[in-house]
């Protein structure tokens, strides 16, 4: 696989993850993601006047989702909107970090729900954009948006790393993109949501 391009690795990644059961690819995902929980999870700030949730208390609701206990997932979609909106606006690379780590967290929390959940007033009804578009399916956005973000760099399209080496690590997040590659295919004793 040292060959591959960035894309056709993406393909693969998203050609396997096709064949697996809808909660099997939900929790394979969340593995992938896991890591960046406790990162998130340090993030205490307030950012409305009413909050529904703190942020630590999102993270937490987001890992008994994942663990299949029941929770308010739309309160936690709507924190974590917010608080990834919130952040992405900050011109400061580690906030700018963990908001990619929360859309990527807001963006999963859709796939074992099945359906659009509630999103910040911010966002004005449109969080279809939490997450780049430029992969074959929900899934692989969210893996290309994790590749990026574990390997410690604001997201930039694939094609522009090419284009633009000077502003990014495209072997760096392609490293990220191969680890993930094996965590998701040879991933035995599967827990599923």
């Amino acid at each position: 696989m040292t060959d591959t391009t960035y894309d056709e690795l993406l393909g693969t990644i998203d050609e396997f993850a096709g064949k697996l059961d809808p909660r099997e690819r939900s929790a394979r995902l969340y593995d992938l993601m896991a890591p960046l929980l406790d990162r998130m999870e340090r993030e205490d700030e307030e950012l409305s006047d009413d909050p529904a949730m703190s942020t630590p208390d999102a993270v937490r609701e987001l890992r008994k989702a994942a663990a299949g206990e029941p929770v308010d997932i739309d309160a936690v979609h709507e924190q974590l909107t917010e608080v990834a909106l919130c952040y992405s606006e900050d011109q400061d690379p580690e906030r700018h970090l963990v908001s990619q780590s929360v859309y990527a967290a807001a963006a999963w929390l859709r796939l074992p729900a099945g359906r659009k959940l509630r999103t910040t007033a911010y966002l004005e009804g449109d969080d279809e954009e939490l997450v780049p578009p430029f992969a074959p399916s929900a899934f692989t956005e969210i893996v290309d948006l994790l590749a990026w973000t574990r390997s410690e760099q604001m997201y930039f399209h694939w094609e522009g790393a090419i284009a633009h080496p000077e502003c990014c690590d495209l072997p760096a997040a392609m490293g990220e993109l191969r680890a993930m590659h094996v965590e998701i295919t040879h991933r035995s004793n599967s827990r599923l949501l």
